[in-house]
């Protein structure tokens, strides 16, 4: 079974954090997500999103200047952006492997300037902004599951995301929010599906 890339269409910085409150519910300590895409793309508004559906009651910020957040809610909340840092050296430096700590859950925002340091199963996101100005508040998140285990979780999601965003959107018929594309997963993606025993 080749697994595709899941495409998700949002019309406010709301709707993107509604779209990070439902993946919320199947994160663990352990998961890494990477989040990557234009500037101003609402990666941290998605960040927002899971925090506070896992009950972080302080303010979720950019950690640009700071690199690092860490959030107390339901599980440790590690928040980092790698922006300003020009090599991996510095994010060696900075301890990133001690970041990466099975007791918490991980974001890591323009995580696709560190994709070699990242974990094998992880989820990244890329989050894009809409090409046509006059729809300066659309977004484009697309997901791609790494690892068998994400594409359960990113199914999961999507099946709460929808039920979410349709109340959210009532009567203002804005259509479908999510497509499958037919972007396969990179080859080792369909290995560790098949190391997970999915063929």
């Amino acid at each position: 079974m080749t697994q595709r890339a899941l495409v998700c269409n949002t019309y406010s910085a709301e709707e993107t954090r509604i779209v990070g409150a439902s993946l919320s519910p199947v994160l663990l300590p352990g998961d890494v997500i990477s989040l990557s895409g234009d500037l101003g793309a609402g990666k941290t508004a998605f960040v927002q999103g899971v925090a506070i559906a896992l009950g972080v009651s302080t303010g979720v910020t950019s950690p640009t200047f700071t690199i690092v957040h860490e959030y107390e809610g339901r599980y440790p909340i590690i928040h980092l952006d790698v922006y300003r840092l020009n090599s991996f050296q510095e994010v060696i430096d900075l301890g990133f492997e001690e970041f990466l700590d099975p007791e918490s859950i991980v974001l890591i925002e323009w995580g696709e300037a560190i994709a070699p340091m990242l974990p094998r199963r992880h989820l990244e996101i890329d989050l894009r902004r809409a090409r046509d100005a006059s729809a300066e508040n659309e977004r484009c998140l697309i997901f791609r599951p790494h690892g068998h285990e994400w594409v359960r979780k990113v199914q999961a999601m999507r099946a709460t995301a929808e039920t979410l965003l349709n109340a959210a959107a009532a009567g203002t018929g804005s259509g479908p929010r999510f497509v499958v594309t037919g972007e396969p997963l990179p080859r080792d993606d369909r290995d560790l599906i098949r190391d997970d025993g999915e063929s």
